[in-house]
C-alpha cells in the first residue's frame, strides 16, 4: 500500500473523498480479499481525539450522527463562540429556513413542523423569534429544502414580515464561530437510508442494506446497484454493462480549536469507501476509441455531525460511471470480481497548512471471463467522481478507477477463476489504479486561508501484470493525445506543477500531463499538442524540471537568425511559455537517455507534420508543426511576425530522435 501526501502551504482546502466500487484491481495485489470491512471499521464508537500539546482548558464534546428526520428540521440559534467555549444554543422558538439566498443573504424563518407544538405555540412562534432573535446570533441549520446542503450564517439584521414569519439578513459564518476551543473527532459509517441514488440510464437498479445502527450513530450497512442494460456508443456500436456494485462509506472528521475565532489548531475531513463489484463489459471496439463514460448513478447524503447540541453538516456527492476505451478494433467481453477500499483526508495544522493524504488502500480482483479478440489494446473500468463539502463550502473533487487493460494481437479466452487462458496469438492482462482529484481552495468555513484557484493532489497511477493471464509480446500502451491553448489563460495539465510554484511568473503558459511531452507547436497561436506515443513517462521520477527563455543550452546554431529556447541534454520539452516578444521552454529531465540525431522542422510557411499524423487539428486555422512519434521536442525557434510585433510566435521545432 501507498500513500501519497501533499502539503500546502497554510493555503487550500480540504477534504476528502474516495469512491467507489468497480472494476478490476490488481491481481499483483494482496491475494487474500480484505477481512476489515470500511463499515466495520467505522461502527466503532466515536472517541473524541484532541492533541495532547493543546491547553487543558479546551473542552472536549463528543460527536455523533444526527438520526434522519421527518418533516422540516429546526435550525439552532446560537450565541457565537467565547473563547475556548463553543457557541451557546439560546431558546429561541424551533424556527427553519423556509427560504434562503445564499448569494445575497438573505433567509426567512418559519416554524419547523418537527415534533408536537400547539397551535397557539406556532402561531406565536414568530413574534417570539423575532424579539429572540438579535444581530450577531448564529443560524446553524441541517439540510431543509431551502437550504438542501444546511447553513450557517450569522445574523446582520432581523425584521418580522407581514405574513408572521420573520427575515432576516446574515453573513457566512465559520466553524470556529460555532465550536469555539471545542476537541471533537468522529469516525463512522454513513447509513444507506441517508443517501439519495439517482439512476443515470435504465436498466439500474438500486438497492439497500441497512445493518445494524447502534445510538451512537454507528452504522452497518450498504449501498447496493445493479445493472443489465444497452448503450449506444458514439461510433454506432453499443456495449452491454450487467453486473452488481456493493459500497460502504464512512466519513471521517475532527476538530480541534484555537483560542481565537480565526482558525482551528488542527482539522480533518475525510471520506473512505470500501466496495465489491461483480461486473460485466461487453462491446465491440473500433480503432482510436477516446475514453467513453457512461454514468450509471448519482449518490448525494448530507449526514448531521451534532457535536453536543450543534449540528455540522458535511454533503457527499459522487457519480458512478462505466469507463471504456480502445486503441485498435477488438471484440471485448470482460467479468471480474472487485474487493478493496480507499480513502483521502485532508489534514490541517496551524502554522503549517493543509496536507492531503491519498491512501489507496488494499484491492483484490479475480478475474471470472475474458473473451478479447483483434489487434489493440483495451481498457474498461468503473469510474467514481465525486466532491465532499462542509454545509455548501466544496473542500475536495477527486476520482478514483480501478480498472483492467488488456492487450491482443488475436485473442484471449478465459472461461473462470483460476483456469488457464486460451490464448492464439499474444496477449496480456493488467490491473490498474488511477486516482486524480484537487483540493478546491474555498474551505472558507474553517476559518484558514484560502486561494482562488483549484490546487490538485498529486496523482496516484498505478498497473500491474496479471502474471497468470499474460502471456505473448509486452502490451501495446495506449496512446494519448492531448491539447494546449494558452492564448488567453494559463493552460497548465500537469497535476505535478500545479503543486509547485508558478514555473514562468507573469507568462501566458501550458504544460503537459504527466506522463506525456510536447510533440508540436502552432504558428500565429497558442496553441501545442501533447503525447506518449512510443515512449510514455519520459518524466524521471524526481520531477527535475528547468525553463530557458534566451538560448542557454543552445550549443549549435540549427535556427540562424532567430531567437532560441532549448532544453540541456537529456531534457524534453513538455511544455512552453511567452510574455510578449519572450518565449519559454519548459524542460522535463527524461527518465532515459536520448538519441544523438537531430533536426530542424520548419512550419511558418504551413503545416509539416509527419504523414497521416495523429492528435487532430490542435490549431484549427493556424500553421502547425509536429514531430515524428519516434522523436521529441527538444528547442523552439520564435520571432516577431511582422503583424503581431509584441507578440513571439514558434517558427520551428528541434526534433531529437528517442533513444
Amino acid at each position: 500500500m501507498t500513500v501519497r501526501k501533499l502539503t500546502l502551504s497554510a493555503a487550500a482546502t480540504t477534504t476528502v473523498l474516495i469512491l467507489c466500487g468497480a472494476i478490476l484491481n490488481g491481481a499483483a495485489a494482496s491475494p487474500a480479499a480484505a477481512t476489515t470491512t470500511p463499515a466495520a471499521t467505522a461502527a466503532a464508537t466515536p472517541t473524541a481525539s484532541p492533541d495532547p500539546s493543546a491547553s487543558p482548558a479546551d473542552p472536549t464534546t463528543s460527536a455523533t450522527l444526527a438520526p434522519p428526520t421527518s418533516g422540516t428540521a429546526a435550525a439552532t440559534v446560537a450565541t457565537p463562540a467565547q473563547g475556548s467555549a463553543p457557541a451557546t444554543a439560546t431558546t429561541a422558538p424551533a424556527l427553519a429556513l423556509s427560504s434562503y439566498d445564499a448569494n445575497t443573504g438573505t433567509a426567512v424563518l418559519a416554524p419547523a413542523t418537527t415534533g408536537p407544538q400547539s397551535p397557539s405555540a406556532l402561531a406565536a412562534a414568530p413574534e417570539t423569534a423575532a424579539a429572540a432573535l438579535q444581530p450577531g446570533q448564529l443560524i446553524d441549520s441541517p439540510p431543509t429544502p431551502a437550504a438542501p446542503h444546511g447553513a450557517l450564517v450569522a445574523v446582520t439584521g432581523v425584521q418580522p414580515t407581514a405574513d408572521g414569519k420573520v427575515a432576516v439578513t446574515t453573513r457566512p459564518a465559520t466553524l470556529p464561530e460555532l465550536l469555539g476551543g471545542t476537541s471533537t473527532s468522529l469516525r463512522s459509517a454513513v447509513s444507506p437510508s441517508t443517501f439519495q441514488v439517482e439512476p443515470q440510464i435504465g436498466g439500474v437498479q438500486v438497492t439497500t442494506d441497512f445493518g445494524a445502527t447502534s445510538g451512537q450513530g454507528s452504522v452497518s450497512g450498504s449501498l447496493g446497484l445493479t445493472a443489465n442494460a444497452t448503450v449506444p456508443l458514439p461510433d454506432g456500436s453499443s456495449a452491454t454493462l450487467s453486473g452488481s456494485a456493493s459500497i460502504h462509506p464512512a466519513i471521517d472528521f475532527s476538530y480541534q480549536g484555537g483560542l481565537g475565532l480565526l482558525a482551528p489548531q488542527q482539522a480533518r475531513v475525510g471520506f473512505t469507501l470500501g466496495a465489491h463489484a461483480d461486473w460485466r463489459v461487453s462491446a465491440n471496439l473500433s480503432a482510436s476509441t477516446t475514453p467513453i463514460r457512461i454514468p450509471l448513478a448519482k449518490y448525494s447524503a448530507s449526514p448531521v455531525l451534532m457535536v453536543g447540541p450543534l449540528p455540522v453538516v458535511i454533503n457527499l456527492n459522487f457519480t458512478l460511471s462505466a469507463d471504456i476505451s480502445a486503441d485498435g478494433t477488438v471484440t471485448l467481453d470482460a467479468e471480474q470480481a472487485y474487493d478493496g477500499q480507499w480513502g483521502v483526508h485532508s489534514d490541517y495544522v496551524k502554522d503549517s497548512g493543509w496536507t492531503t493524504t491519498t491512501d489507496p488502500g488494499n484491492s483484490t480482483v479475480s478475474p471470472l471471463r475474458l473473451n478479447l479478440k483483434g489487434a489493440a489494446s483495451a481498457k474498461a473500468g468503473l469510474l467514481a467522481e465525486g466532491s465532499i463539502a462542509l454545509y455548501d463550502t466544496v473542500g475536495v473533487k477527486a476520482s478514483i478507477e480501478p480498472y483492467l487493460r488488456a492487450t491482443v494481437n488475436g485473442s484471449i479466452v478465459l472461461d473462470g477463476a483460476g483456469t488457464t487462458p486460451a490464448v492464439n496469438g499474444a496477449a496480456a492482462l493488467y490491473g490498474g489504479l488511477d486516482i486524480n482529484g484537487a483540493l478546491m481552495a474555498r474551505l472558507a468555513i474553517l476559518g484558514t486561508p484560502i486561494l482562488s484557484a483549484d490546487l490538485p493532489f498529486l496523482a496516484f497511477h498505478r498497473e500491474w501484470p496479471l502474471a497468470s493471464v499474460s502471456v505473448g509480446q509486452p502490451p501495446v500502451p495506449l496512446v494519448n493525445w492531448s491539447s494546449l491553448s494558452a492564448g488567453l489563460f494559463d493552460d497548465n495539465q500537469s497535476a505535478y506543477l500545479k503543486t509547485r510554484p508558478d514555473w514562468d511568473p507573469w507568462a501566458l503558459k501550458a504544460s503537459c500531463p504527466d506522463g506525456s511531452r510536447l510533440i508540436g507547436l502552432s504558428f500565429g497561436g497558442d496553441n501545442g499538442l501533447c503525447t506518449d506515443v512510443t515512449k510514455a513517462n519520459l518524466w524521471e521520477a524526481g520531477h527535475s524540471f528547468v525553463v530557458d527563455h534566451g538560448g542557454t543550452y543552445v550549443t549549435t546554431d540549427w535556427a540562424p537568425g532567430y531567437s532560441k529556447a532549448q532544453c540541456p541534454a537529456g531534457s524534453v520539452m513538455t511544455g512552453y511559455s511567452r510574455n510578449g516578444r519572450t518565449m519559454g521552454a519548459l524542460c522535463a529531465k527524461s527518465a532515459t537517455a536520448l538519441g544523438a540525431s537531430t533536426r530542424t522542422l520548419w512550419f511558418d510557411k504551413g503545416d509539416n507534420r509527419p504523414t497521416a499524423a495523429k492528435g487532430g487539428d490542435f490549431s484549427y486555422g493556424f500553421a502547425k508543426g509536429q514531430c515524428a512519434d519516434d522523436e521529441v521536442v527538444a528547442g523552439m525557434a520564435y520571432s516577431q511576425p511582422w503583424w503581431q510585433l509584441w507578440a513571439a510566435r514558434p517558427y520551428a521545432l528541434l526534433c531529437q530522435k528517442l533513444a
